[in-house]
């Protein structure tokens, strides 16, 4: 990363008074790697940057995060905040379903560069509305699929690269989530660990229960996922699926797969390639690679430890790279539209009975109210 203005103070607007957008700095360890946590401590930690306003559309917990972190700037809409403070930055951590309409309108109005949480938003539609806008604005874009920007992780995506499992073919990943809000998780870091090739396929199944609750129904007439009365979301569990991609190295197409098990309690992934295995298990605890695979061949490990800042300082600090040098933030709106064209070409395949759909998906008016 080049050398960054130290004298530059970034003016920063948070929409989204929730977790995300800083009170899990409150169930955290103080001394986890992943402190700070939240997007106000982590712009707090940043000298660069200062939050100059949030907004949120419910009184009470934006009086409660207020409170909570010493803001008197606060606003019930966003659109007021952004036009009135003019701010440089603005994350935004709303719900995924109240998640598209924010970014578009920060990035017709003057932001340089946008943190959105992920899941980015609730159709496809959507999709291509955020990243139409983030490309005509020069929009800095960054999405809170955040092991991107975690250093056992990179390192690890760095090791594949360097051929030290081979040529990889294989991603497995084993968590058991919903689709919306959490897969991008899973979906970003198998993408990363692989090199972000292009996803050309997706087949699978969503979970027809949710625990001690049902899954959200499927209206017809409506082409959405409904929410249970009262409620805004309806985030549908899933079932085991495959993703296939295909990018070219050295000037051939090679094509490799992500295989996704939902296993619960875990977040695990292993990367098998044509001589070893990349592992990182236990959600970050645990990075190794294995190479060697016959029983003649003598196998060799490496423990990787992660290093530096939390992974939401590191996303603020690509922001901040590319608002000052040019260079591409790595959660880009290019690469984060790959994992959403998959997220929703799997709910195509669910109501397809699990067929194979090739992306990008055709139909981009499906809706799905994720958290």
């Amino acid at each position: 990363m080049e050398e960054l203005n130290m004298d530059k103070v970034y003016r920063v607007a948070i929409i989204g008074t929730g977790r995300m957008g800083g009170l899990i700095e409150d169930e955290l360890s103080a001394n986890q790697f992943s402190s700070p946590y939240g997007h106000f401590s982590a712009y707090q930690y940043i000298q660069q940057t200062e939050v100059i306003a949030v907004a949120n559309r419910s009184s009470d917990r934006l009086q409660r995060f207020a409170k909570r972190f010493g803001i008197s700037n606060t606003y019930l809409d966003y659109q007021r905040m952004i036009e009135k403070e003019k701010p440089d930055i603005v994350s935004i951590t709303t719900p995924s379903f109240a998640r598209a309409e924010p970014i578009i309108f920060a990035a017709e109005h003057g932001v340089k560069g946008i943190y959105a949480e992920k899941g980015l938003c609730a159709s496809l539609e959507e999709a291509d509305r955020i990243s139409m806008a983030c490309r005509q604005n020069n929009i800095v874009f960054n999405w809170g699929a955040m092991r991107r920007h975690h250093n056992g992780f990179i390192r690890l995506r760095e090791a594949i690269q360097n051929g030290e499992i081979g040529q990889p073919h294989y991603a497995i990943m084993y968590a058991q989530t919903d689709l919306i809000k959490h897969h991008p998780h899973t979906l970003d870091l198998v993408s990363m660990l692989l090199g972000d090739p292009q996803p050309v396929w997706v087949e699978g199944r969503l979970t027809e229960s949710r625990g001690t609750r049902s899954a959200p129904d499927y209206d017809v007439k409506q082409h959405a996922f409904l929410p249970p009365e009262g409620e805004e979301i309806a985030d549908p569990m899933v079932d085991l699926f495959r993703v296939g991609y295909a990018h070219h190295n050295d000037k051939q197409k090679v094509r490799t797969e992500g295989i996704f098990l939902p296993v619960a309690g875990r977040f695990d992934i292993d990367v098998h390639g044509t001589e070893g295995t990349a592992m990182a298990w236990d959600n970050g605890g645990i990075f190794r690679i294995r190479r060697g695979r016959s029983k003649t061949t003598e196998i060799e490990e490496k423990v990787i430890k992660p290093a530096g800042e939390s992974p939401t300082v590191c996303t603020i600090r690509d922001i901040i790279n590319e608002i000052e040098t040019g260079k591409r933030t790595s959660g880009n709106i290019d690469v984060t539209m790959q994992s959403v064209e998959v997220q929703f070409g799997l709910a195509h395949s669910h109501l397809q009975g699990g067929e194979r759909i090739t992306l990008p998906v055709a139909d981009r008016q499906l809706y799905i109210p994720g958290g």
